[in-house]
């Protein structure tokens, strides 16, 4: 039983929502139009942007044949994508591919709807900066032409109606120093303005198609700042060497030149950092030739002299082979003296050097043979530190693990170098011992043979170190000559004119849905807030006392019948309302005036006085009675007069147009209303009236302001309380159920006047619940 209840009055809510919801229609309807239209002009003076992007791939290394020349030359290096990745968005990358573009200048006018449209590569005229102060940076120039020659500068300072001036007015956040910047003055085109805050020259190149233009510098630093910030790069898959570069900015053309510049830069970078390794081996090589070059000149000239001097032809077997021997030894050496001193040289820089990013190690074949992958990743390390420097400081983790470990790795390759130094110098000394074994055999053979060997010996030496430098360089001008980046471009940026924000279906739909939520909100607010009843179902939410007729506002010859026949249906009401034998008596009122009550007595005493029934209405309203207006009687005398036996009854009562209608109007105002209603003689006038009329009417002050009412309700059979839609208020209608039980000898009944007819106001004539016959919940234990 309890469940059903429950869903009844969940029922009841919910028709009630959709009624309120149907009643307002209108109202949300106008409410969701403009958040509709309010969002379709945010989403088209909103900044439109646009994205453009590019694949590129990262050259891995190829494990197979790795330490071949020819396939290290043409199949790149071995690529950490991470790394790579950061030095896409590094600060060194960016701004040289930024510089490339000279984007600091942004040029703007209005379109014919007042929206800001940026002119990039499309200005009308070009801005030249001489100098500029700090405060001009990002400050809105404003430039309208006047004449073919001359042009109007203007530099507006902030306004005292926005964010800034509002919060300076009120002591909040004083403005700075540029916010109060002002300039406006008449120049011609190409001439060099000069103030002490900015020196410029505007010139034109083409003819003006807007009443208005705009120009701001930015520094190169907030650019690189913008831009980073709206550059995405991932890794297609997680094996994968493919990059995909996104950027998006509020210019089509522009984001894809970008794109496109910061592909190249960084592919061009990577091909400078890779032949600078090549260019310092070269040199040093270079160097080395024209050195032994000289030597292996001088060695052959005095072995020609020493021929052609002695007629020396060829030495013995054993002084051949002894020559031989000591220049093979000897040769080694000279390698390992070369390796020795560039390990020295690496060892040297890497104690002096705290930047090892012009480190280079040639072709040094190490004895330890993880040296170069040590150096090599010593250098990467380095390298991601100076990137991370570009945006942190040195005390940010990551910045302060990186010198932890730079540090370790620094201390390992020192290990490493002295390791690599000693296994050298060891084999150089067993290789000078050996070239002194075979020059003491050369010592015991004949002087002269001894003495040609001595002379060959330093010539075969320097030209098989002359071959092998030549080698070397051959290597290395294959290296530098067949250079390539270690990046590709696959898909260049293009320019896409569809941009991707704002989403217009979008916030169009977040439009209708505010608008819809927000109109349904005030809906039922405004029906919160309103304190006046509109119908009879508010009335029954309000009060047990049965509604006995609901009268329409007479505004056609519908509803002027739908009231009529209202007040049929309340005579008919009137005749069969249990638990009494008569209802002769019937007194009217209300909360407060203006609320139809003497119409409705005029109107009730007509309808009864028709069914043939003798009907006098009873004007007790005598602070104020307006009763005889109705029907144009005089009220010179009436009630007040009979109650101080200043007239008879006869004399008081007056007939009206109605035949049986008669009338007893109020009468001269007296100074004691309530005394007079509550003496003997009132109670004996209803007695005496009671014989003589079918029905009498009571016309009684209103119930909210006086208590002459209540006094005439304990007179009555039936009290009817007039209450008028949206203008009765609430509070009144739980009064007067309050009074109703309190007082239970006091029978009442409702009349609702001033309905709207309609579906959306929820009553209309012919109501189910809209009369008060057979209502048994009222009269339960009431007679």
């Amino acid at each position: 039983m309890k469940n059903n209840m429950s869903q009844t009055v969940e029922e009841i809510d919910l028709k009630e929502s959709f009624r309120i919801i149907l009643r307002y229609k209108g109202f949300i309807s106008f409410v969701v139009f403009i958040f509709l239209i309010s969002s379709a002009i945010f989403a088209y003076y909103s900044t439109s942007i646009y994205k453009s992007n590019t694949t590129i791939e990262i050259f891995r290394e190829n494990s197979k044949g790795a330490n071949d020349i020819i396939i290290k030359a043409l199949g790149g290096g071995k690529a950490n994508i991470d790394n790579e990745i950061s030095v896409l968005q590094s600060r060194w990358i960016v701004q040289r591919a930024l510089e490339k573009l000279n984007l600091t200048t942004n040029y703007y006018s209005n379109n014919e709807y007042d929206k800001k449209i940026e002119l990039y590569k499309d200005s009308p005229f070009v801005v030249n900066i001489v100098a500029l102060d700090d405060k001009i940076y990002g400050k809105n120039f404003e430039l309208i032409p006047k004449t073919e020659n001359t042009f109007e500068l203007i530099i507006k300072p902030v306004s005292s109606y926005s964010i800034k001036g509002i919060l300076a007015k009120l002591h909040i956040v004083p403005l700075l120093e540029k916010d109060k910047i002002s300039y406006d003055s008449i120049h011609k085109y190409g001439e060099e303005i000069n103030t002490p805050l900015f020196t410029i020259s505007i010139n034109k190149i083409k003819k003006f198609g807007s009443k208005q233009y705009f120009f701001k510098k930015k520094k190169k630093k907030d650019l690189y700042d913008t831009y980073k910030n709206n550059l995405t790069i991932e890794q297609i898959s997680a094996y994968s060497s493919l990059l995909n570069l996104t950027l998006e900015d509020d210019v089509a053309l522009r984001a894809k030149e970008i794109l496109n510049s910061i592909t190249q830069t960084y592919i061009e970078q990577g091909i400078i950092s890779k032949s600078k390794s090549s260019k310092a081996a070269l040199a040093f090589i270079d160097k080395q030739l024209e050195y032994i070059s000289k030597r292996l000149n001088k060695s052959a000239i005095s072995i020609e002299h020493y021929k052609e001097k002695n007629n020396a032809v060829d030495m013995g077997r054993k002084a051949n082979l002894a020559s031989t021997k000591i220049v093979e030894y000897e040769s080694k050496e000279l390698e390992l003296q070369t390796e020795i001193n560039i390990l020295t040289n690496v060892q040297r820089f890497i104690n002096k050097n705290e930047n090892l990013s012009g480190l280079t190690i040639g072709a040094i074949n190490f004895a330890d043979k993880s040296l170069g992958a040590l150096i090599a990743k010593l250098q990467d390390m380095i390298r991601q530190r100076n990137d991370l420097l570009t945006d942190f400081t040195e005390l940010h983790p990551e910045v302060q693990k990186l010198t932890k470990n730079i540090i370790k790795m620094k201390k390992s390759i020192k290990i490493a170098l002295a390791s690599n130094l000693g296994q050298l110098k060891q084999r150089k000394k067993a290789l000078i011992e050996m070239v002194a074994k075979y020059n003491k055999m050369l010592r015991n053979l004949p002087s002269k043979e001894n003495e040609l060997a001595n002379l060959n010996r330093p010539f075969d030496v320097n030209q098989k170190i002359y071959e092998y430098l030549l080698q070397k360089r051959a290597e290395t001008a294959i290296l530098k000559s067949s250079t390539v980046s270690r990046a590709r471009i696959l898909d260049a940026a293009t320019e896409n004119p569809i941009p991707i924000k704002p989403k217009i279906a979008i916030i169009m739909l977040i439009g209708f849905v505010l608008g819809l939520i927000t109109g349904i909100s005030i809906a039922f607010l405004r029906e919160f807030l309103i304190y006046t009843i509109k119908n009879a179902e508010e009335v029954e939410k309000l009060t047990s006392i049965p509604i006995y007729g609901v009268i329409p506002l007479k505004k056609n010859k519908l509803t002027r019948n739908i009231s009529a026949e209202t007040f049929r249906t309340v005579r008919t009401n009137l005749q069969f309302l249990p638990g009494k034998n008569s209802n002769q008596i019937i007194s009217i009122t209300s909360s407060v005036s203006g609320e139809g009550k003497t119409t409705i007595v005029a109107a009730l005493g007509e309808i009864l006085a028709h069914g043939d029934k003798k009907v006098i209405a009873l004007d007790v309203d005598l602070r104020k009675a307006s009763l005889h207006e109705i029907f144009k009687l005089k009220n010179d005398i009436g009630m007040s007069n009979y109650l101080t036996f200043q007239n008879s009854l006869e004399e008081v009562i007056k007939a009206t147009d109605v035949p049986g209608f008669d009338i007893i109007t109020a009468g001269t105002q007296p100074p004691n209303p309530s005394e007079l209603i509550l003496s003997s003689a009132f109670t004996n006038l209803l007695q005496v009236l009671r014989k003589r009329y079918d029905y009498i009417i009571i016309d009684t002050p209103p119930a909210g302001l006086v208590t002459d009412a209540v006094i005439v309700m304990n007179y009555s059979d039936i009290s009817l309380v007039i209450v008028r839609a949206e203008y009765t208020r609430k509070e009144f209608i739980k009064n007067i159920d309050r009074l109703a039980k309190e007082h239970t000898g006091i029978r009442m009944g409702i009349i609702l006047n001033g309905t709207k007819i309609g579906a959306q106001y929820g009553y209309g004539y012919g109501s189910s619940y809209a009369y008060g016959y057979g209502n048994a919940k009222y009269y339960k234990n009431r007679e």
